[in-house]
């Protein structure tokens, strides 16, 4: 039997044109690929990692496959190697970069594979290539379309809540996204303005966070700002400067400010019910755009169980959020919201740019 296939392409390093157009052309040849179709070549900015960084040349592939994707997977990283692929940094720039994003049903992997790709839900750079040609592939976990996945992420400002781990930790990682990077940050439902604290209702899975005397959080009695325009604290030149990029993007974003919560509002179980999850948040409504999930790793945990990926009855899209290393972690937040406004442009008219 047969899976649908979708995978990644990306290249900021060398001759990217050449380089991507070789690794389709591999790919197509594999007797793993029943007829390979490809999305148009985008241009995007590099997002994480080391700075002075090129820009990414992106497109997806979807084919159908009776492989399974450990054998996808080895025939990408096969491919890479045979284009000089070196892997040294994570997030450094890359002569190709390959991945398995979807692969049928599959839910679930090991040790250097993980299907769904546990962070594509944020990224634009997959997302819109693939609504060329697999809008309709559906995540296996939450049931949603590729192309309702990208109107959903389009709809409203870049945000995430955080679930998982302790209350302490998701305070101290919006803590450290906001005097870092400058993110607007809800780190407790008392940090909350009025107008959204009266129109929201919290998830009851989720307790009501203690009250906090830290500077940077809100109680009710405090003067209430508009909704999600929170002044974030002021921060060093330095620090400021590392989030330079992804503020000029949020400000041509009209959608409004990126923010993270450290608590998840309610939610309903599916797409068709939840209408203004596809709006703006302008109503006073507090709706996130990913469930950032917390997992920490271990000999006796180690990701991904699937029933740990993806419990039932949430039916959204989620982001998997690794926390070993909390510095890494926060990092890894920031570029998830700078995934989700980065600038996708297409520079072919069709997907045969490699024919």
């Amino acid at each position: 039997m047969k899976s649908q296939c979708l995978i990644s392409f990306g290249s900021n390093l060398g001759r990217r044109d050449c380089l991507i157009s070789d690794a389709a052309k591999i790919i197509a040849d594999s007797p793993y690929v029943d007829q390979l179709l490809t999305s148009r070549l985008f241009e995007t900015p590099p997002i994480g990692g080391p700075s002075g960084q090129e820009p990414f040349l992106n497109a997806v592939g979807a084919f159908e496959t009776s492989a399974s994707d450990r054998e996808i997977l080895k025939m990408l990283q096969q491919t890479e190697q045979k284009l000089g692929r070196q892997r040294k940094i994570r997030w450094d720039a890359r002569s190709i970069d390959l991945d398995v994003v979807l692969h049928g049903e599959l839910v679930g992997g090991g040790t250097g594979l993980i299907v769904p790709h546990p962070r594509y839900t944020a990224r634009q750079f997959v997302l819109q290539p693939a609504c060329d040609v697999a809008a309709h592939y559906r995540d296996p976990r939450f049931g949603w379309t590729i192309q309702q996945l990208a109107e959903h992420l389009e709809a409203a400002a870049p945000s995430i809540a955080l679930v998982g781990g302790s209350e302490s930790l998701r305070i101290e990682l919006c803590d450290q996204l906001n005097e870092v990077f400058g993110i607007t940050t809800f780190p407790t439902v008392h940090s909350l303005p009025e107008s959204i604290v009266s129109t929201s209702q919290l998830d009851p899975q989720q307790s009501l966070p203690h009250a906090t005397t830290a500077t940077n959080r809100r109680t009710p009695a405090d003067p209430q700002p508009p909704p999600f325009a929170a002044t974030p604290r002021q921060v060093g030149d330095k620090r400021a400067n590392n989030s330079q990029a992804g503020a000029e993007r949020s400000r041509s974003n009209p959608t409004g400010e990126a923010w993270v919560s450290g608590f998840v509002p309610h939610l309903e179980n599916s797409l068709g019910e939840q209408k203004h999850s596809l709006e703006p948040v302008q109503s006073g409504q507090l709706v996130p755009r990913l469930i950032g999930r917390i997992q920490s790793s271990s000999e006796n945990s180690p990701w991904p169980a699937p029933h740990q990926m993806w419990p039932s009855g949430w039916n959204w899209p989620e982001y998997r959020l690794e926390i070993d290393d909390k510095k890494w972690a926060v990092c890894e937040l920031f570029s998830a919201i700078d995934s989700m406004r980065c600038p996708v442009k297409p520079i072919t008219e069709d997907g045969h740019w490699w024919e």
